[in-house]
């Protein structure tokens, strides 16, 4: 058997549609299904090979890669790193439902709490009182260390639209919800292949043709609405059998089975995902002894159940060939643990069950199993931890021309936000009472402001107003209409207007608050571009003189409408 390996870094959100929410959203699942990347996967080999579609089903290599479960395509769960190293990183699992935290118990980022694994040991304190870890957690297992993971989620709320008209009408313009994986996160999906000849074309699948760079793909539903980009990047060799002895030995959770089988207490199974079950009369069933039963066969000994910490969900799927949504069926959920007797197995039937899985589905990914997957151990410390920064996807340069619009649209949005500060700057920029100073004062000073941001200097201001409080470029009139209008913080106009051209980024660094800065200096970033204020003042003094001309036009129709 060869396990392929590669990750899936999300550029768009991802909306995997799952069978929860109300009519008028779509709810996401938390990773990525394997039947998705089976999908992709399919869709690139049909581009790659000229099979007439009437002999796809005929075709016995399309059959082993794609049809049945020859090949495996497991589900991409979250791929985090170690907080105490970076370099270790990991394909997350979904967390045990036989662990627990006592009531009113929340994780918090960096705080370590006590988790029970109720498959070994019970707590007898009477003021416990257990309380799953919640849905959709994702998790890591170090000895007795367990760190938590939430995968990130994006709301969007959309608008339907008539296709001709390209607008919501009265019959056409419901409002729906999308619940989707939000974008800058890191997932690992496997590929089991039972053939070396079929790892080989999957490999050659998930290759770009230039070295070193990673293919683009799309995954999942709304694709034209900005959604499912995605970019895969291959894993090397090396990196697909961390601690495994030989490919034969390969399993989910890294640690071979000749270790978890010296455990001495019971023996545990624990579902690594959704898993579907037929009973004798064809009928999908999550009923326990069922699953006992399918085990118990494979691996030749009678299995005597005791307890089972399992719930059940309902699974479906899309079909985009037929453009129709495929049954709908009852299964056991992922992380559901069922416990045993303690027996001695074969380790080789072990094995062969944990790469093959069980029930229906097992090309999509259903029906994985470990067994006896946590240590023998009542308590667990466990950590909830943030691994976006961790997950994010490394940026590939851009070409010069991506470049050059990525610097002019950081620039725009440099001067909106500027924008923004000039408006709430003339709000709290106001004087207090603008009769003090008559129209034409008013208008000429307007008219300077408009020379100097005409000519990109404040030399027409200093010729008007003077450098300093002394000077007496105005007349006597003008200059005491100017110093007897006062601003909101108590500085007379014509000295207000000075300090602004001074140090004209002052008005802006004070306004700008905790937005992103780089060396004290504000700053907008588009895709690796980055535009900030300029240290020579000159996008400053623009935006200074504006605020003159806002301010100025302002006292006028405050005087107007007196």
């Amino acid at each position: 058997m060869k396990a392929i390996t590669f990750l899936i870094h999300t550029h768009q959100p991802i909306l995997a549609t799952s069978l929860q929410g109300d009519p008028n959203s779509d709810v996401s699942y938390p990773y990525i299904p394997g039947s998705m990347i089976r999908g992709m996967l399919i869709s690139r080999y049909l581009r790659e090979h000229t099979i007439p579609e009437a002999d796809i089903l005929d075709n016995t290599e399309v059959t082993r890669l794609f049809f049945d479960s020859t090949t495996r395509y497991l589900n991409a769960y979250p791929y985090i790193a170690n907080n105490s190293d970076s370099d270790d990183k990991n394909r997350c699992l979904p967390i045990p439902r036989c662990l627990y935290k006592n009531k009113g118990i929340e994780f918090s980022e960096g705080e370590e709490q006590e988790v029970y694994d109720f498959s070994q040991n019970k707590p007898n304190d009477d003021d416990f009182s257990p309380k799953s870890l919640g849905e959709d957690i994702f998790c890591r297992v170090e000895y007795r260390d367990i760190q938590l993971y939430k995968v990130k989620r994006r709301i969007n709320i959309h608008n339907q639209r008539d296709r001709k008209r390209g607008r919501g009408t009265d019959g056409s313009g419901a409002v729906f919800r999308y619940d989707a994986i939000d974008a800058g996160q890191t997932f690992q999906s496997v590929v089991l292949c039972d053939s070396e000849k079929d790892a080989e074309i999957i490999n050659l699948l998930l290759t770009h043709p230039q070295e070193k760079e990673q293919i683009n793909a799309w995954l999942g539903g709304s694709q034209s609405a900005g959604y499912g980009h995605v970019t895969i990047e291959l894993l090397p060799d090396e990196n697909n059998w961390n601690e495994v002895k030989d490919e034969n030995n390969w399993n989910e959770v890294k640690i071979d089975w000749e270790d978890r089988s010296e455990r001495q207490n019971n023996l545990t199974i624990t579902l690594l995902s959704d898993t579907t079950l037929r009973d004798d009369y064809g009928q999908n069933t999550t009923a326990t002894q069922e699953l006992v039963k399918v085990v118990s066969e494979t691996l030749g000994v009678q299995l005597k159940h005791i307890d089972t910490y399992a719930t059940s969900t309902i699974v479906g799927g899309f079909n985009r060939k037929w453009g129709l949504p495929l049954p709908q069926v009852a299964a056991f959920a992922a992380g559901s643990v069922f416990v045993f007797k303690s027996e001695p197995l074969e380790s080789q039937k072990v094995d062969n069950l944990e790469r093959q899985g069980i029930g229906e589905r097992r090309v999509d990914g259903f029906g994985r199993i470990v067994f006896n997957w946590l240590r023998e151990e009542s308590t667990f410390s466990a950590i909830k931890i943030d691994s976006t920064a961790n997950s994010k996807p490394e940026e590939k340069p851009l070409s010069p021309e991506s470049q050059e619009i990525s610097q002019r649209m950081a620039e725009r949005l440099l001067r909106q936000k500027l924008d923004e500060l000039l408006l709430e700057r003339l709000e709290a920029n106001t004087p207090k009472d603008s009769t003090k100073i008559s129209n034409s004062q008013l208008s000429r000073l307007m008219i300077v402001a408009r020379k100097a941001l005409a000519e990109g200097k404040p030399d027409p201001l200093y010729e008007l107003l003077g450098r300093d409080e002394n000077s007496d470029n105005l007349t006597k009139t003008a200059r005491t209409q100017f110093k007897q209008t006062e601003m909101s913080n108590g500085k007379k106009l014509d000295e207000q207007i000075r300090d602004w051209l001074k140090n004209p980024d002052i008005w802006i660094l004070s306004a700008w608050g905790s937005r992103p800065t780089v060396r004290n200096r504000p700053r907008v970033t588009i895709a690796q571009q980055s535009e900030i204020l300029d240290d020579n003042n000159q996008l400053s003094l623009e935006y200074t003189l504006r605020l003159i001309i806002a301010v100025t036009k302002k006292m006028m129709k405050d005087k107007n409408n007196d």
